[in-house]
């Protein structure tokens, strides 16, 4: 994380539903920020929503958005590292941060109450 990259709260339900300060002075100035910023608040958001999933189609879902947010490739446009790129947000900060949430969500309860 650097020293341009905000806090984001992954309590809360979408931690991208409002752009942070910088991001949202790029989009202001960059129209086309903001088509990237919906397709990353929709791919956290089908995390989120289907990571405790249990039907096949959920758990697809979660595995398509899971496998985008990982994926490492900086040479397609709107791979979650070019997005995060454009838009001045740490890529591995927002992964370790869905990882995080996932992982306390899907903990035990006593482990849960625990943290």
């Amino acid at each position: 994380m650097n020293e341009n990259t905000r806090m984001i709260d992954f309590t809360l339900q979408s931690p991208l539903a409002v752009p942070p300060l910088e991001v949202a002075e790029r989009i202001r100035q960059q129209p086309e920020c903001h088509l990237l910023w919906a397709v990353l608040e929709n791919g956290v958001g089908e995390y989120m929503r289907y990571a405790d999933a249990t039907g096949r189609r959920g758990k697809r879902l979660f595995r398509e958005a899971e496998a985008w947010i990982m994926l490492d490739d900086p040479t397609w446009l709107c791979s979650f590292v070019s997005i995060c790129h454009v838009l001045g947000l740490d890529a591995d900060y927002l992964r370790t941060g869905l990882q995080r949430w996932r992982q306390a969500r899907t903990a035990p309860a006593p482990l849960r109450e625990a943290a």
